[in-house]
């Protein structure tokens, strides 16, 4: 009888254990629809919709209990926009966050779907998370208390004596990067990042130089031979560079790493957003608008040692934020790189890029690493 009971109690166990389990995934799908799992099925499910509604609920928990040491834990490195990790230590809550942006945080759903290739958001955009890699990560936090990084007495423009640098003649790594990868492909610059991507039935592979890319300054002088420019593959009758002339640069020669026919220049300063402004229109209906604004100073001696092979001078440096805006729903096409005002023997002078950063934060961090290593010598 004793054996029976116990049986039977096993038994009844497992059934309402089995049940449990069962009720445990039905209410695990419950948060989200079928229109979200076929939506994943259009981004080849690199993400689980509960998942996504699991994740946006631990980050609501965290703001809920006002823990901004938990919040930053899920950010991986530094905020694409955002605090810098720095900033924050030491402070409360409600030193980087009001009230209205934390009631209006708890106060939106967890999605199940993310904004197209944007990633998650909650609050229309006051965090924004995604998966990589195999891990959910915050990558932006809008509307927080934000940090004074410009130093004291830094200029709204990039001052020498022809005038104020236009933002066309800072080069920077296009959306396409093929200007970048054109580099590497005439100078055989050594792709050691390769990545493939499912187009359709069809896999793709591409590879880059991510040194490269985010230390050019690094390849001029030696891989790099020449300050001049390379015809691209596209067009032989074109020419591109990552390097350019003073006087190419204010005839208007130079737009965007572009050399061509010159072009009216009409960079004027804004006051309130403390950055150089311009637009070049190619017809009544299509611009493009053109802007950057200095963030720090960068020391002769840093902006030297970024490019050792270049037999020029380096007069000036600065991390400058540019950025360009062509119309569309990607916004503004910004990056955080330090550029160097070089001059050579030959009385030729470059506005040359020397280091390239995806990240505000992470070029902020890196000068301040550098002034302090600098300082400490």
């Amino acid at each position: 009888m004793k054996i029976l009971s116990t049986t039977l109690c096993v038994t009844i166990a497992v059934f309402y254990g089995s049940v449990s389990v069962s009720w445990g995934k039905i209410k695990s799908i419950s948060n989200c629809s079928n229109k979200d799992r076929e939506y994943a099925k259009f981004w080849d499910n690199y993400y689980d919709p509960e998942d996504a509604y699991q994740f946006g609920t631990k980050i609501k928990k965290l703001v809920k209990e006002k823990n901004l040491e938990g919040l930053f834990t899920l950010v991986e490195g530094e905020l694409t926009s955002g605090p810098r990790k720095q900033f924050i230590k030491g402070k409360k809550f409600s030193d980087i966050f009001s009230n209205d942006w934390r009631n209006e945080l708890l106060a939106s759903d967890p999605p199940c779907s993310p904004v197209g290739w944007r990633g998650f958001m909650l609050a229309r955009g006051s965090v924004w998370f995604n998966r990589k890699d195999g891990k959910w990560r915050v990558f932006s936090i809008i509307g927080a208390q934000k940090e004074e990084i410009r130093e004291a007495n830094i200029p709204i423009g990039w001052t020498i004596p022809e005038g104020l640098i236009p933002p066309q003649c800072f080069v920077k790594e296009w959306v396409s990067s093929d200007n970048f990868e054109e580099f590497e492909d005439k100078y055989k610059i050594p792709k050691e990042d390769c990545r493939s991507v499912k187009l359709g039935s069809r896999k793709l592979t591409f590879c880059q130089s991510t040194n490269f890319r985010k230390n050019p300054g690094m390849y001029l002088g030696k891989e790099i031979t020449s300050l001049d420019g390379i015809t691209p593959g596209w067009d032989d009758k074109e020419k591109i560079t990552l390097t350019v002339p003073v006087d190419l640069c204010f005839k208007g020669l130079v737009i965007d790493g572009t050399i061509g026919n010159p072009m009216k220049l009409s960079a004027k300063a804004n006051k309130k957003s403390k950055e150089i402004e311009s637009k070049i229109c190619s017809s009544e209906t299509s611009c493009t608008e053109y802007a950057y604004s200095i963030l720090n100073r960068v020391p002769l001696k840093k902006c030297q040692e970024l490019a050792p092979n270049l037999v020029g001078q380096c007069r000036q440096a600065f991390l400058i934020a540019v950025g360009d805006y062509s119309g569309g729903s990607m916004g503004w096409n910004y990056g955080y790189n330090i550029y160097g005002l070089f001059a050579f023997k030959d009385k030729r002078r470059f506005i040359i890029p020397l280091k390239n950063f995806r990240k505000k934060n992470e070029a902020i961090n890196y000068i301040e690493q550098s002034v302090k290593s600098i300082l400490s010598k």
